[in-house]
């Protein structure tokens, strides 16, 4: 199972990542967990200090943007 956390502050680019994430797994649930980490103390103590960063299996992959439904299953290797 792979584990993805989802970092950001609330702000547009933020919610888009989550909700593609969510989407870009979504045939495929039982295979990933999703957390969504909001609070900025967790966010500065992982070491980000731009948001919203993807993270899988404890690898920042993406930071700073809004990747797409498309790019994340590319990333997370769903068809």
């Amino acid at each position: 199972m792979k584990h993805i956390k989802i970092y950001g502050t609330g702000c547009k680019k933020c919610q888009a990542l989550f909700n593609n994430a969510q989407e870009a797994i979504s045939s495929n649930i039982s295979e990933f967990t999703v957390e969504k980490i909001t609070d900025m103390e967790a966010i500065l103590s992982a070491g980000i200090l731009s948001t919203p960063v993807l993270v899988v299996d404890g690898k920042k992959i993406i930071t700073g943007q809004a990747a797409s439904v498309r790019t994340i299953k590319n990333i997370l290797d769903i068809d």
